[in-house]
């Protein structure tokens, strides 16, 4: 049952902020632990950037993956990750992740969560476990509603953490409720889940200036509370120098439509696969064929920070569904993608030459069906574009997540600037950083937030210190 009405409680041994899947997996590993719990979400739905992610897990040394007889390692996953990360990860924090990823796998799978791999996924996607958009974090909170030792309200938001003067430990919090200011304590210890600050324009223009006006795609409630009200007790910070968008954010109805500001628009990564992408004078300017996170900077340096993905039919055959990732139909649908019955009426939908663009993808062609690709190089995905009808979609720099924020320890401590834990306070997902270093690794967001959120939880029910 919802146990949403009547007042919102002022006691409780773990508070939890922020309702995605960092703050589910917390709130039930520190129920099982025997404290009372409170959970809260600012936005009026649980879930957060959690539930409009496209539900890939990075799992290793699962059931999924030795039925595919797929061979993995804790070490190969290790090099992995440093390797996306440039090295700059937060070894403590790489360390817990990898001695604790596989309980947290085993843990959503007891919660009624189900996996499924890619189909004959290579080797850079072997680790890459699907359940669908959202679906996770709904089946936790059914769990959560369910828990006798959870508490759950929604329309709820931390505004500023209270350390204790006779001890220093933060043991309180005030919160919004509605339109009022609620003091709410904490005897064992609070859990930051709040998410990034993809849709806070001024943290943007702090700390990645140059996303600032970049389509916005992470949770509507995404404005960086807990970096602030834990910044704002001395906490350190971690990786906030590495923001990246990610390239692929489709621009709805372009040119003439402009985004509204809780939109969220879905993510096209076609050039992945086999599209092209040209800029606004109909021409190529990069291999494609390269992670979104890559692209990121290549493709914010054209003109409007704007780039169009081109394809036929054959890719739009193989749009996913039940995703907010490469589902070409519903973009379609959307007016986010635009349709073809040839490259020149392509090109006039998106005001862009239509003698260019046909010059352009004709050259391609030509390289594509002898194999090679002599302007940019390209391998992977080099197939001609020739199937009509024709597909366009004008994508920008998406912030779908920032990956940085306060400075946590190896047991989910937030810390302040001299690794000192600041007592009582934790945080897991996207709102602790460190975890990433300087890359991203693919679908290890939701993985390591429901590992660390249920570190954090256990750590925090624990209430006795660092």
């Amino acid at each position: 049952m919802l146990r949403e009405t009547g007042d919102l409680p002022t006691e409780t041994d773990v508070l939890i902020l922020g309702a995605g899947i960092a703050g589910h997996c917390a709130a039930l590993a520190a129920a099982e632990a025997g404290a009372r719990v409170l959970l809260l979400e600012k936005s009026s739905q649980p879930g957060g950037s959690s539930a409009i992610a496209g539900g890939a897990f990075a799992f290793c040394g699962t059931d999924e993956q030795k039925a595919a007889g797929i061979s993995d390692s804790i070490e190969d996953f290790r090099n992995a990750l440093l390797k996306t990360g440039k090295n700059k990860n937060n070894r403590e924090m790489l360390e817990l992740f990898l001695s604790r990823q596989e309980g947290a796998y085993r843990f959503l799978r007891s919660q009624g969560i189900g996996f499924e791999l890619l189909p004959s996924p290579p080797p850079e996607m072997a680790r890459v476990h699907l359940t669908g958009t959202g679906r996770a974090v709904t089946q936790l909170h059914m769990k959560v509603q369910a828990h006798p030792g959870i508490d759950f309200f929604s329309k709820s938001a931390g505004a500023r953490l209270i350390r204790n003067p006779e001890t220093g430990r933060v043991d309180a919090c005030i919160v919004m409720f509605g339109d009022r200011e609620t003091e709410i304590r904490a005897r064992r210890g609070i859990v930051l889940a709040t998410g990034g600050f993809s849709r806070s324009a001024e943290l943007l223009g702090v700390f990645a200036p140059e996303l600032e006006f970049g389509v916005k795609h992470g949770g509507v409630a995404n404005t960086g509370d807990g970096l602030i009200m834990a910044c704002d007790l001395g906490a350190g910070q971690a990786d906030l120098g590495y923001v990246a968008g990610s390239f692929g954010g489709a621009i709805r109805n372009y040119p003439g439509a402009t985004a509204k500001a809780d939109e969220i628009p879905p993510l096209i990564f076609a050039f992945q696969d086999a599209a092209i992408m040209v800029n606004k004078y109909g021409k190529r300017f990069v291999d494609e064929a390269q992670s979104y996170k890559a692209l990121s900077s290549i493709g914010m340096a054209q003109p409007d920070g704007v780039a169009f993905q081109v394809f036929d039919e054959t890719m739009m055959a193989a749009s996913l569904g039940d995703t907010s990732v490469n589902n070409y139909h519903e973009a379609l649908l959307g007016g986010y993608i635009k349709k073809a019955e040839t490259i020149r009426e392509l090109a006039g939908a998106m005001q862009i030459d239509p003698d260019v663009l046909e010059n352009t993808v004709s050259t391609y062609n030509d390289g594509a069906a002898a194999g090679t690709d002599e302007q940019f190089g390209r391998t992977r995905g080099l197939r001609p574009i020739d199937n009509p009808p024709y597909y366009v979609a004008a994508t920008a720099n998406a912030i779908t997540s920032t990956y940085g924020g306060v400075a946590v320890d190896g047991q989910l401590a937030v810390v302040d600037w001299f690794g000192v834990p600041i007592d009582g306070l934790y945080a897991a997902g996207e709102v602790a950083g460190g975890f990433h270093g300087a890359g991203y690794y693919s679908a290890s967001s939701l993985s390591s937030s429901a590992t660390f959120g249920l570190e954090a939880g256990r750590n925090a029910a624990k209430g006795s210190g660092h």
